[in-house]
């Protein structure tokens, strides 16, 4: 395979990525989020953010390893000419591990109505967020 061969599928790569996992994220922190919090019943918000993620999940999970696969690669070949990079994958990284914690950890327990959990599991959601929001104009930086 060429080297613009490659470059072209680590870029669609990192689109895919961004648009699942990232644009996943801004529709539940900006839409679906703050509509389920209009609910009264907590029974019913839990159960029906219960029910997106375990349909966003597996979309996430599939996009993540793909961005950092990505990612990773158009970094080791645009180091050492800024710091950006190095910063990038930091927080994509970090974006991961958060994400990995309140879907597999955090989010289940909360579920469960562990009030500790729950409080967790919102702070990790909101740093995650932020750091993910991030990623697009981190990211088009190494382009």
């Amino acid at each position: 395979m060429s080297q613009p061969e490659i470059l072209f599928l680590t870029r669609l790569g990192i689109v895919y990525g961004l648009v699942f996992w990232v644009g996943g994220i801004a529709h539940l922190a900006f839409a679906a989020i703050p509509q389920l919090a209009k609910l009264e019943n907590i029974a019913d918000r839990t159960r029906l953010m219960g029910g997106m993620m375990k349909r966003y999940n597996p979309v996430a999970w599939t996009a993540i390893p793909i961005l950092i696969a990505s990612t990773t690669y158009l970094t080791l070949h645009s180091a050492g000419k800024t710091p950006l990079p190095i910063i990038t994958l930091a927080i994509l990284y970090t974006a991961a591990v958060l994400d990995f914690l309140h879907s597999f950890i955090l989010g289940p327990r909360a579920a469960s109505g562990k009030t500790h959990a729950r409080t967790l599991a919102l702070t990790v959601a909101r740093v995650e967020t932020a750091l993910a929001l991030a990623l697009p104009l981190l990211i088009a930086g190494l382009l």
